[in-house]
């Protein structure tokens, strides 16, 4: 869909007061059967095909923004109409999807996360989540679309260790501490100040939804008979494996949640592995914590094109 199309939508949204007049639990006026799922209303001066306002639903993700366009036809009102999605996660939207699929009523949604360009720009690295459990659907929906990240070869050397138990999330943070703080020591810190960093770690493992440790599988490694060739393979592998953490961070975000990823496992990958207790050609790579913002990050600025590429 043409990017203006949401743009346009941002700036009706923007310019226009949203009035709530079908909140959350009410009834429909005319169906008393139908109860809204979420609160519902319209655009204050906007103009409607209907000749009232511009209808939203409006979610409790933050910021309120543009998630998507709903289409309805009406057999019995012999009508079809479109409404907003403000600040709608991805359970909410098939929510009122369902809600729009009753009786004589077909709905259909088109979400703007299909603009891939807006969803990279918009992704954060995400450290702080809330205490709420992610749904097995959505991790595996986010797993399922990292495997679709091109690898050397098509080998697809990626695995992954998903820790959602309380229990498996502290025995790899404190595993993993323990290297951490030796290293810190190593440099020169300070033992408190050790502690604290490794605390630090520590918790912001275990308070993470879900935390997904990304592996190399070393038999899928392409063998060569000389030194050079074979560090580029175990090169072109490990780049694979990146790539799949890049696809399972956009998903994620494309999901609703937010993500971060952390290199601490490369170096302790003995200790990550006696940890969890990886299969022994598993060689860990990254982590990625996973869970639903309690903070977004503001926007950091990026390097300008001009001082990182070169055009030949």
């Amino acid at each position: 869909m043409n990017s203006g199309f949401w743009d346009f939508l941002d700036e009706l949204v923007a310019s226009s007061k949203v009035v709530i007049d079908r909140p959350k639990g009410s009834h429909h006026p005319r169906w008393v059967d139908l109860i809204y799922p979420l609160d519902y209303g319209y655009l204050e001066g906007s103009i409607a095909p209907d000749g009232g306002g511009v209808d939203v639903w409006i979610g409790t993700s933050a910021p309120r923004d543009v998630r998507a366009v709903l289409i309805t036809v009406d057999i019995y009102k012999h009508d079809a109409e479109f409404d907003i999605l403000l600040g709608c996660s991805q359970v909410e939207q098939q929510t009122i999807l369902e809600f729009s699929n009753q009786g004589k009523m077909r709905g259909q949604l088109l979400p703007r996360h299909a603009d891939i360009l807006r969803l990279m720009e918009s992704r954060r690295s995400v450290r702080r989540f809330l205490p709420r459990p992610v749904p097995q659907e959505v991790i595996e929906q986010v797993l399922q679309a990292a495997t679709w990240a091109p690898s050397a070869h098509n080998r697809q050397p990626w695995r992954f260790t998903v820790l959602r138990s309380t229990e498996s999330k502290t025995n790899l943070a404190v595993a993993m501490g323990a290297e951490f703080k030796d290293d810190l020591l190593k440099d020169g810190v300070s033992a408190e100040d050790a502690q604290s960093q490794v605390e630090r770690s520590r918790r912001r493992i275990e308070e993470a939804p879900v935390a997904i440790l990304l592996c190399m599988d070393l038999d899928e490694v392409d063998e060569y008979p000389d030194t050079e060739r074979q560090k580029a393979a175990y090169r072109m592998a490990a780049q694979s494996v990146a790539l799949a953490g890049g696809y399972l961070l956009l998903a994620a975000h494309a999901l609703d949640l937010g993500g971060v990823w952390m290199c601490a496992p490369l170096f302790a990958p003995l200790v990550v592995s006696q940890a969890l207790a990886l299969p022994l050609q598993w060689q860990p790579e990254a982590i990625v914590l996973l869970g639903y913002p309690a903070k977004i990050p503001e926007t950091r600025p990026r390097k300008a094109l001009a001082e990182i590429c070169r055009f030949l």
